[in-house]
């Protein structure tokens, strides 16, 4: 494949902005090479073609760049809300990347309506859904947005994982912490038809414990690779506790899209 195909890459998009995404992911991926030991494995699972959409926990701010470094060639579409628009130069910098707004009184209906669009365009979107930053690194429950926004595309899911990010720049701090160690992991394609033949929860259940096995195998890399000295919660060492599948639960989290 060459990193010239941009109409396989991100359809509708033109060159120079798809140029500006790989410059900015490959100067960023040098950056936290360099300052956080990055290392990621995977890359030759990310889909070559068609509209995917990307599943990620979400562990601090430097997760975008992250996911960007871990998903190369195809580059993903942001959906945020619009009060990360507010200031000009940073709104700038990720419309140039992509990134798309959603007013915060059109809740979760616009940001679904929005990322169908870049799907059916067949392009690539990118879903945290914990819906926010873990505070001590462990995986939240999932919101049900991520899979209303699947079951309607129809399209197939490529689960990802990053962890140490949290000791790099935990949730409260307002800027991030040299010296920590982030590792991230792209998972296996889950088809679109394997999630359909799947209920709600079980559908939900399986997004949420591949990628929290993903997240534990690269917490003991980092661990073993360091030495011990990170991850510093062992909070998080700890797997998340897998929800009871009963008929009621199907309606217990409301749709909710963040990207």
């Amino acid at each position: 494949m060459s990193w010239f195909e941009f109409r396989r890459r991100v359809p509708g998009r033109s060159a120079l902005q798809i140029l500006w995404w790989d410059l900015s992911r490959k100067l960023s991926g040098t950056v936290l090479r360099i300052f956080y030991e990055f290392h990621f494995e995977g890359r030759e699972r990310v889909p070559t073609h068609g509209p995917v959409l990307f599943v990620s926990n979400h562990q601090s701010n430097l997760d975008p760049i992250i996911n960007g470094a871990m998903v190369a060639d195809r580059q993903y579409t942001a959906i945020a809300k619009e009060g990360l628009f507010g200031f000009k130069p940073f709104a700038w910098l990720i419309r140039s990347y992509g990134a798309l707004s959603v007013a915060g009184g059109a809740g979760d209906s616009a940001a679904l309506k929005v990322a169908l669009g870049e799907l059916t365009a067949g392009r690539c979107i990118l879903i945290y859904p914990e819906g926010t930053r873990s505070a001590d690194g462990r995986l939240d429950a999932f919101a049900r947005g991520v899979l209303l926004l699947q079951r309607r595309a129809k399209v197939d899911v490529l689960p990802m994982a990053i962890d140490g990010a949290s000791d790099a720049w935990p949730r409260d701090a307002k800027r991030p912490r040299l010296g920590a160690s982030i590792a991230a992991k792209v998972g296996e394609v889950i088809p679109a038809a394997q999630l359909a033949a799947l209920s709600a929860d079980e559908a939900i259940e399986l997004l949420e414990s591949t990628i929290d096995r993903l997240r534990l195998e690269l917490r003991a890399q980092i661990r073993e690779r360091t030495g011990g000295r990170y991850p510093l919660s062992r909070a998080a060492d700890v797997p998340r506790t897998p929800m009871t599948l009963t008929p009621k639960s199907e309606g217990r989290r409301p749709p909710k899209v963040q990207a």
